[in-house]
């Protein structure tokens, strides 16, 4: 069950969670150029503290990168869906806005749009807007997403995940679903859950009970708020 929503999500992604794991996210290796074309001129982020990330696209990846810049890559298959990216700097806040061009056109998600975020710590990353979908990687900096009906895929690496993570949804705006999946069982993260009613849980490696993740440390919480479903993986 488990392998079969990994590849599912991975076919719609069309390679986004791949491109999450630490040694595939520096944006300069020739092989993910090749993918993807750049859609907007690099931003540096040397006074940026706060990052908004908003838009409409039907699908976003936020990874970390190794270059010390704000990039942008447009992985959509579909060369019908065309991006166009505005970046409005206010002291140290960055507002990301990320629209698609003839976006009610249809509903295709066919890949995503990649943010790559630079290696620094930022006081905060926050994602709102209307995006189906989100791919969340493993990021230095504390994040919030808020839902807008919104599929969430959070693809994290243990060692890494050191910041907080929030996902805020609420019962007349919920999140049509939160995927987790861990390279290996975290020690420290702590989970704290709060479905809809009606939701469910899809544990089926029971990492919540007898992993622990409910009475993890609390250093970093994963806290996910009015959702569908929650699944949750790690690796065997």
């Amino acid at each position: 069950m488990k392998k079969t929503v990994i590849l599912l999500i991975m076919l719609i992604s069309m390679a986004g969670l791949t491109a999450c794991v630490k040694d595939r996210a520096d944006t300069s290796n020739a092989s993910v150029q090749d993918e993807t074309e750049k859609i907007h001129e690099d931003v540096a982020a040397e006074n940026i503290r706060y990052v908004n990330i908003s838009g409409d696209a039907r699908s976003i990846v936020i990874r970390q990168s190794e270059n010390e810049c704000f990039e942008f890559y447009n992985g959509d298959l579909d060369r019908d869906h065309t991006y166009k990216v505005f970046c409005d700097e206010n002291g140290d806040t960055i507002d990301i806005n990320i629209m698609m061009e003839s976006a009610e056109d249809d509903n295709n998600i066919l890949g995503s749009v990649y943010v790559d975020i630079p290696q620094k710590e930022f006081e905060k990353i926050e994602v709102t807007g209307g995006f189906r979908q989100i791919f969340l990687c493993t990021v230095n900096s504390d994040v919030f997403i808020h839902a807008d009906n919104a599929f969430v895929n959070l693809d994290l690496e243990a060692e890494r995940l050191e910041h907080n993570i929030t996902l805020e949804g609420s019962e007349s705006n919920a999140f049509t679903g939160v995927s987790v999946y861990f390279d290996k069982f975290p020690e420290n993260v702590k989970m704290e859950l709060n479905l809809i009613q009606g939701g469910t849980i899809n544990d089926p490696q029971n990492m919540l009970k007898e992993g622990g993740l409910e009475l993890g440390l609390g250093k970093p919480v994963i806290s996910i708020s009015n959702t569908k479903e929650i699944n949750i993986y790690g690796e065997e």
